[in-house]
C-alpha cells in the first residue's frame, strides 16, 4: 500500500468523529480495513499520534529475538492476517516483512540500504579503502566504546580491536583509543568463549524445565525453578531473561492485549453515563414531556438501512424518523434536531448504544435543553415502547412482503406505514383512536 495522504488521515479523522466505523471509514477513504480498525483503537484508547507526521518506526524499537519468535509462533499457528495484527499489535505490512526476510535470509531485520550490485560500489583503490575504514574506526568507533565495561561492550570491543588488527592498526593505539590496559584486554580474550558455555549450558536447563512444564515459565518463575532444582545457589532473573530471549525460550502464553491495569484504571475513572431516569414509567401528562428513541435495521438487496425513531409516550406517536445508509451520529442527531416544542422538562430516553452514549450526541442534547435517561445494561425492557414499535412496524410491512426490496422501495414503504400508523392506526391505550386523533380530541 501507498502512503497514507494527509488528506486521508483529516477524513479518517473526520468520519471517525462523525460516529462511522471502521469498514465504512476504510470504503470512503481507500484505506485498508484492518489499518483504520487499528487506528480507531487507538483513537479510542485516547492515542493521536497517528495524525501528526512521525512515523512509527520498529527497526530497533522491538529486538530481533522477539522478531524471530514471533514470526516462528505466527507461521506455526493458523492466524490471518488480520487475526495476527489485533494478537501481536503490529502493523500488516510490518509482519509480512519480518517473515519475508526471516524465510529468506534466517533474520527478520535486514541492514537498511540498497543491497551492492558486486562487492563493492566503492571505485576508489584498495589503499584508500583500508586508510578510510581506519579513519572511520580511529575516530568513531573506538571512542564510542571508551569507558565502556558491560558485557556486551566487552563483546563490541573485540571485535573493533579484531578489525583494527587487521586494518593494520596496531594493539597499542587501539588500546590508547580505547583507554584499556593490555592486561584487560588480554583477560578478555582469553576468557571471551567461557561466558558462552555458561549461556548454553543455562539455556539447555531452561529448556528442559519449559518442556516439563508446559513452556509456562516466565523469567522470574524460571529463575526460583532453577535454584529450587540445584541448578545453582542463586541466580539472577535478570540473567535468565536474556539468555530466554537469546535462545527462544520464552513461555508460550497468551499475550497481553490491554496495558497493565488498563481495567483497574476504567474502574477508578468511570465514564459518567446519564441514569435510568425514565424508570419504566411510559405514562405522560402531556405532549413532548417523555420521549424514547432507538435504532433498528432494515435489510434491502443493495445492504442494509438504519432508521432511527423517536416516539411520544403521551399519544404513542412516531413524532421524528430518519432514515440512512450508514449508523451514524447524523442520523440519530438530526432525528432530535427535527423535533418542535422541546424544552427543559422534556426527557429522552435510550439504550446504551454507542449513538447514543457517544460525547457529541451528549453535548447535541445539552445544547438543545433536553434531559437525557438511558437504560440499563442489558436491559431491553427500559426501552419496550419502541422495541415494541419496531417489532409490529416488521411485522405489518417487510415479514408481508417476503422478498427483499430495493433501497427505494423500502424507504417508501417506511414512509407510507409511518403516515397509516400516526393517522389512522387505532389503539386500545388511546380509546382505540389513532394517535393523532387523540391529539386532536385533547387540545
Amino acid at each position: 500500500m501507498s502512503k497514507i495522504s494527509e488528506g486521508q488521515k483529516k477524513l479518517l479523522f473526520d468520519l471517525y468523529k462523525r460516529g462511522f466505523r471502521y469498514w465504512t471509514i476504510a470504503r470512503e477513504t481507500g484505506i485498508p480495513r484492518s489499518h483504520v480498525q487499528r487506528i480507531l483503537y487507538e483513537f479510542d484508547s485516547g492515542d493521536y499520534s497517528w495524525l501528526d507526521n512521525s512515523r512509527h518506526s520498529y527497526y530497533r524499537a522491538i529486538p530481533e529475538f522477539e522478531k524471530i519468535r514471533i514470526v516462528k509462533e505466527f507461521s506455526e499457528s493458523n492466524l490471518s492476517w488480520s487475526e495476527a495484527i489485533t494478537e501481536y499489535g503490529f502493523p500488516e505490512n510490518t509482519l509480512r516483512l519480518w517473515k519475508s526476510n526471516y524465510n529468506k535470509y534466517g533474520v527478520c531485520t535486514r541492514k537498511q540500504g540498497r543491497p551492492r550490485k558486486d562487492d563493492s560500489n566503492d571505485k576508489r583503490p584498495e589503499e584508500d579503502q583500508r586508510a578510510g575504514r581506519r579513519d572511520y574506526y580511529l575516530q568513531n568507533v573506538l571512542p564510542g566504546l571508551r569507558g565502556k565495561r558491560d558485557r556486551s561492550a566487552k563483546k563490541k570491543t573485540l571485535r573493533a580491536i579484531g578489525e583494527c588488527r587487521r586494518l593494520g592498526i596496531s594493539l597499542r593505539r587501539c588500546l590508547e583509543e580505547l583507554g584499556l590496559s593490555s592486561s584487560t584486554y588480554h583477560f578478555w580474550k582469553k576468557h571471551e568463549n567461557e561466558e558462552n558455555q555458561k549461556d548454553l549450558k543455562l539455556s539447555e536447563a531452561i529448556k528442559c524445565v519449559q518442556e516439563q512444564n508446559h513452556w509456562a515459565y516466565g523469567s522470574k518463575r524460571m529463575a526460583k525453578c532453577l535454584v529450587s532444582e540445584g541448578f545453582a545457589e542463586k541466580l539472577n532473573h535478570k540473567r535468565v531473561e536474556r539468555v530466554m530471549g537469546l535462545f527462544d525460550l520464552h513461555a508460550k502464553i497468551r499475550r497481553r492485549r490491554y496495558p497493565k491495569n488498563y481495567y483497574l484504571t476504567l474502574k477508578e475513572n468511570p465514564v459518567e453515563k446519564p441514569k435510568n431516569i425514565l424508570a419504566r414509567n411510559f405514562s405522560s401528562e402531556r405532549p413532548m414531556q417523555k420521549l424514547v428513541t432507538d435504532i433498528t435495521y432494515l435489510p434491502t438487496n443493495e445492504g442494509w438501512l438504519y432508521m432511527a425513531a423517536v416516539m411520544d409516550l403521551w399519544n404513542r406517536e412516531i413524532v421524528s424518523y430518519k432514515i440512512g445508509r450508514h449508523m451514524s451520529l447524523d442520523l440519530v442527531k438530526d432525528v432530535v434536531s427535527k423535533l418542535k416544542e422541546l424544552n427543559k422538562e422534556t426527557l429522552i430516553h435510550s439504550d446504551m448504544g454507542w449513538t447514543y452514549t457517544n460525547r457529541s450526541y451528549v453535548e447535541h442534547l445539552k445544547f438543545l435543553g433536553v434531559q437525557q435517561s438511558m437504560s440499563r445494561k442489558g436491559n431491553c425492557w427500559d426501552n419496550a415502547c419502541m422495541e415494541n414499535f419496531f417489532g409490529l412496524m416488521k411485522s405489518e410491512t417487510i415479514k408481508q412482503v417476503k422478498r427483499l426490496l430495493s433501497v427505494d422501495e423500502m424507504k417508501s414503504l417506511i414512509d407510507d406505514y409511518i403516515c397509516w400508523y400516526n393517522n389512522r392506526r387505532i389503539q386500545k391505550k388511546l380509546g382505540y383512536l389513532s394517535p393523532v386523533d387523540f391529539r386532536k380530541l385533547a387540545t
